[in-house]
């Protein structure tokens, strides 16, 4: 992408300057051309992905596709993207609109750039204005990568201008024409190929990029871009590349969507060669219907003859929302309970509103609290099923990803949206357990060697009077059943297999609460033949995703296992 904005950069320059100093330039005309060239085709990958959501997506995807939607038909998909929360539903690598964010980025970028050449029209100035500019937020987005706002950066406009920019300044410096650069072209755009083989082997997703590593990136292109008569420049403008470039926008609206829906759908996210070479057969074909349909005859219309079919695409996606929506929730059969997060929601994560009291009449004079992370919300329905028939109420805290205890601390959470969350959160953590009497904790086993050491200092802080049951973890399963049995009865000609994983809590955890008298670990693991037709019960769905209960799972593994957690409950209170 980085490359793809430094050219965008250079061309676009190359191309306003031109006009403006022939006295012709125009900015709304500009805007046409930029609309005329991106959103036709841009709106038909949309309708069209409507109409692949309504037969592959679930339901309990619905939602977040229909937000990202909306941003993505707005050019702003990359803000939306930068701060969604995918820790439930659909993953990145499924989403067929995530591509969609370079789009955005350009979009905005044209509608400030001409502004600034208009009103910047000394050279010089313009130049030391883009140098200055780009050191200043290389800088500040490196700074904020390393502040672990990576998400942030990547996604955002203001990070990725200087890619832009570096494009824009060596359009208007003119290098090219240097005499240096021309006697030692062949060198130039070789290494600045080199930069960029290298940069595409040695950089991957836990690079601090953008930040002072795209400027490597954009060297490497600026190098090619400036060597115009370079080997390398001649071999990649021969017609059969330039013809590939021509279709390269159709091409990459369609490359992601295709691949992302076929992931959805198969759960398969490394493709064998027979399904590389399919996916790129399917995108060749998808790209050129899409050149040849409707990017290259709009691009070319004018007046009524643009705005007519550009004005029904605008009216057919705004349909497609409503109508799409309304289609999917009819033909689905599945209720909302069997593949939704439905309940304790008020009182988890970035929808916290307040600490909720499930259970029944409290009979047994303790203040009881119930936290931990994503499978402690699961197991909500579990202990208010065992509460109402036991005489105990509960108080409930909980999150996604971190479990909601003591001295997890916000500054070692990466993400930023997760570390508000948990700085949100955090005193009133410190309060509940502070009042607890009992406290029962559930989290990830799998994932709980990080919390060993929260986990100790809780224990170590814990009152005389307190009394800490940590209950042991369910098993997580290798597929989404939902997606795979498309219905919460067990479809019996499909005859998926499912691989089951238990989760034991590690050493770090249980090594705590072997030695202390005031702490409990509740295992359930002896009751694993509840889990033999695991994600069915009784041919009825209990997990809503491939690592978590629904309702009812929750309720039916209350049914299994309420001795077991009566027994560490009454220990408990004694």
């Amino acid at each position: 992408m980085d490359i793809f904005f430094v050219i965008s950069g250079f061309l676009i320059s190359k191309i306003i300057h031109s006009k403006i100093q022939k006295n012709t330039f125009s900015l709304l005309g500009f805007y046409i051309d930029r609309i005329k060239r991106i959103v036709p085709a841009y709106y038909c990958m949309l309708i069209i992905c409507w109409l692949l959501f309504l037969f592959v997506f679930v339901p309990s995807d619905l939602g977040k596709y229909k937000l990202g939607y909306f941003w993505t038909f707005l050019f702003n998909s990359n803000h939306h993207f930068a701060n969604v929360d995918d820790y439930f539903g659909a993953l990145s690598n499924e989403n067929p609109l995530l591509h969609t964010w370079t789009l955005a980025v350009e979009m905005q970028f044209y509608l400030f750039l001409p502004l600034i050449l208009l009103v910047i029209r000394n050279l010089r100035t313009l130049l030391i204005t883009l140098y200055i500019t780009s050191i200043i937020i290389i800088g500040w987005s490196t700074m904020e990568i390393y502040n672990a706002n990576k998400a942030s950066m990547y996604f955002s406009l203001v990070s990725r201008s200087s890619e832009f920019f570096i494009g824009v300044i060596a359009a208007f410096s003119k290098i090219e024409n240097k005499s240096w650069v021309k006697n030692h072209s062949n060198y130039l755009s070789g290494f600045g190929l080199l930069i960029l083989i290298v940069s595409a082997i040695v950089f991957n997703e836990a690079s601090p990029f953008p930040g002072i590593l795209a400027l490597v990136v954009c060297i490497g292109a600026v190098l090619i871009l400036i060597s115009q008569d370079s080997k390398i420049n001649h071999y990649i403008s021969n017609k059969y590349l330039s013809y590939l470039g021509e279709i390269s926008y159709s091409v990459y609206l369609w490359h992601w969507p295709i691949m992302a829906f076929y992931r959805y759908y198969t759960q398969s996210y490394e493709f064998s060669f027979i399904e590389i070479v399919s996916i790129l057969l399917a995108t060749m074909i998808a790209s050129l219907l899409s050149y040849y349909l409707i990017e290259r005859p709009l691009r070319s219309k004018e007046r009524l003859r643009f705005y007519l079919p550009f004005s029904f695409m605008i009216v057919l996606n705004v349909l497609m929302v409503f109508f799409t929506s309304q289609v999917k929730l009819r033909v689905s059969n599945i209720p909302s309970i069997y593949i939704f997060p439905s309940f304790g929601l008020n009182s988890h994560a970035g929808g916290f509103k307040e600490v909720e009291v499930y259970g029944g009449k409290n009979e047994i004079g303790k203040r009881i609290l119930f936290v931990g992370d994503s499978h402690a919300l699961t197991l909500k329905p579990f202990v208010d099923t065992i509460g109402k028939k036991n005489g105990f109420s509960f108080r409930t805290l909980t999150n996604n990803v971190y479990p909601t205890i003591p001295f997890i601390d916000p500054s070692s959470i990466e993400d930023k949206g997760r570390r508000k969350i948990q700085e949100k959160l955090n005193p009133i953590i410190s309060r509940e357990f502070k009042m607890a009497d009992i406290i029962i904790i559930s989290f990830y086993s799998k994932e709980a060697d990080r919390w060993a050491v929260a986990v100790n200092k809780m224990i170590n802080n814990l009152k005389p009077n307190q009394r800490v049951l940590l209950l042991s973890d369910y098993p997580t399963l290798d597929k989404n059943p939902v997606r795979s049995n498309k219905d919460f009865i067990k479809d019996q000609s499909r005859n998926i297999k499912y691989t089951i994983q238990f989760n034991q809590m590690p050493p770090s955890i249980l090594n705590n609460f072997s030695a202390r008298e005031n702490v409990k670990f509740v295992d359930f693991s002896k009751n694993k033949s509840f889990f033999n037709d695991a994600p069915f019960h009784n041919d009825t769905l209990m997990y809503y995703d491939n690592a978590h209960l629904n309702v009812f799972g929750s309720l039916k593994y209350a049914e299994k296992n309420e001795l077991k957690f009566m027994e560490g409950l009454n220990w408990a209170i004694k």
